[in-house]
């Protein structure tokens, strides 16, 4: 027998006397509720602590009853028992503000920080330890929805979405990169090819501005000038999706060291604006916390793309744009089978076993992971003892160590600083 509902669901039978109790039992429900907790937006003291307010939420959980989908709306039994989403809490309440009023209060006692599920935000997390709570924003072109915790996009080419169509996505060959896959045309629209201006083709990059592109620092050392190409998918041929664009300036980072591979970084800024479209877009960069806290744990899955070599023998690059997917190391495991030194700015993807692996090409591409229906940028492309050695993992820059870099030279250059 079901507990606390079900004496309402008798008691509430007959049809005007049930919808007067039922309508009462919400009232007091939303009263305890809100009296137990703060607002997700910071705004309210709180009159219960989190450990009580939290009492006010237990109860015995039971199985999902037959046919219970069929059944009206039940605080209890959505979102008491279950973790409710916001479409049944207005299921409940019915009308836009009373969900609303409610949702802010049962979302804020669920979550007072951001250290489970990321606070339940589906970009970024900060908490506010003064008023014991935390909010949630959104990456560039996103807004907070009403439930406070969802990103909607507000402008046509967001960051982080994929827009290709179903038939584009499918994949043609696969045989690229060291075991991986072809994409279909579109799949990675932050993708970039960088080529010096005869043409020769030097390394991948990664859109993150309409100005500007990141690349390891070992793909620019030559100091030649550099042009690069979006919306490309064949690496050999000429396509209407793609945009050629010539670099006027670029940024190696200051502590870049050849010789260990460290803070293998660098920007480039383009000499005119990306015109965005669904076969170039930017990838949405992190904040250090969600990188930390939600995607670079250990065995997250990373994309990483390119059009590197298929061999480790020789530069056979591939012809069309290709991707891996492997997952992430701890940094104590791939150092106790790496040779050289991995720093705190570099991180390591890969299975012992497994021959997939970036190499010669894919240098200074993106190695992203999907989050809540957004992709993030984690890493790039920078070094390795080999390709596909079963034996050895892959190195990428941290691109979450240089956060505060690379905003500080995008702030510079919309200023006054000239290439």
């Amino acid at each position: 027998m079901a507990r606390g509902g079900a004496g309402v669901d008798r008691e509430c039978s007959g049809r005007a006397a049930g919808d007067f109790c039922c309508s009462m039992w919400k009232l007091i429900t939303i009263g305890v509720l809100l009296a137990a907790c703060s607002s997700p937006v910071c705004h309210a003291s709180i009159f219960y602590s989190y450990k009580d307010a939290n009492q006010v939420l237990k109860i015995r959980k039971r199985a999902n009853s037959f046919l219970e989908e069929l059944k009206p709306g039940s605080v209890e039994r959505e979102c008491n028992e279950e973790r409710c989403n916001f479409e049944e809490a207005s299921e409940i309440f019915e009308t836009k503000e009373a969900t609303l009023e409610f949702w802010s209060k049962y979302v804020e006692v669920k979550y007072n920080n951001c250290s489970v599920d990321n606070g339940g935000c589906q970009h970024f997390c900060k908490e506010d330890p003064a008023k014991q709570c935390r909010y949630c924003s959104c990456a560039s072109g996103y807004q907070l929805t009403n439930d406070h915790n969802m990103c909607t996009p507000v402008v046509e080419f967001p960051c982080g979405r994929v827009k290709m169509d179903y038939t584009e996505g499918k994949a043609e060959f696969n045989i690229r990169l060291i075991g991986g896959n072809s994409g279909g045309r579109g799949f990675s629209p932050w993708q970039v090819m960088l080529q010096n201006l005869k043409g020769k083709f030097l390394c991948g990059g990664v859109l993150i501005h309409p100005s500007w592109v990141l690349t390891a620092a070992h793909c620019v050392e030559t100091g030649e000038t550099l042009k690069v190409r979006l919306g490309k998918y064949h690496r050999l041929r000429i396509e209407n999706s793609e945009q050629t664009i010539r670099v006027d300036k670029y940024v190696r980072h200051e502590n870049y060291t050849k010789l260990t591979s460290d803070n293998d970084i660098a920007m480039l800024h383009l000499a005119e604006p990306v015109m965005y479209n669904k076969y170039a877009l930017p990838i949405c960069l992190p904040t250090r916390d969600l990188a930390e806290h939600e995607l670079t744990t250990k065995g997250r899955q990373m994309l990483v793309t390119g059009w590197g070599s298929t061999s480790d023998e020789m530069r056979n690059y591939s012809a069309l744009l290709s991707y891996i997917e492997i997952p992430i190391v701890p940094k104590n495991e791939c150092a106790q089978v790496m040779t050289n030194t991995i720093s705190d700015n570099m991180l390591c993807a890969g299975s012992l076993g497994d021959r997939k692996d970036s190499c010669s090409g894919d240098s200074g591409g993106p190695m992203a992971t999907k989050y809540k229906d957004t992709w993030f940028l984690v890493g790039l492309v920078s070094w390795g003892e080999g390709c596909g050695k079963k034996e050895k993992f892959g190195v990428y820059t941290k691109v979450s160590q240089y956060l505060e870099w690379i905003q500080h030279h995008i702030n510079k250059k919309s200023g006054s600083w000239r290439g």
